[in-house]
């Protein structure tokens, strides 16, 4: 994913330019700065199509498993943590899909 724009903290000081590409690094500079929520994009080209829509509920029951054994620990009410595993679910589901 890719910052859409500037994540600065409540002084002004800048923690993640627009356009950088989002790490694990920067997602845990967000945590500690108790930065909840920012602006992505996609940054594979034509990758905005939620890979998950045209699966079975059951395909996703097994993708959901598939990442929950691969994530680490996390809070479940945690909305950035949540956010993460949605996001990794839909990346796994496009690196899986058939053709």
């Amino acid at each position: 994913m890719v910052v859409v724009a500037e994540v600065r903290n409540g002084d002004g000081v800048l923690l993640i330019p627009a356009g950088c590409v989002l790490t694990e690094r920067h997602i845990n500079i967000l945590e500690a700065w108790g930065i909840e929520e920012v602006d992505v994009k996609d940054s594979q080209p034509g990758g905005n199509a939620d890979p998950l829509a045209g699966l079975s509920p059951e395909a996703i029951a097994q993708l959901r498993a598939e990442v929950r054994a691969r994530f680490w620990e996390f809070d479940r009410s945690n909305p950035v943590s949540a956010e993460i595993f949605q996001l990794l679910l839909r990346r796994h589901a496009r690196r899986n899909r058939p053709g």
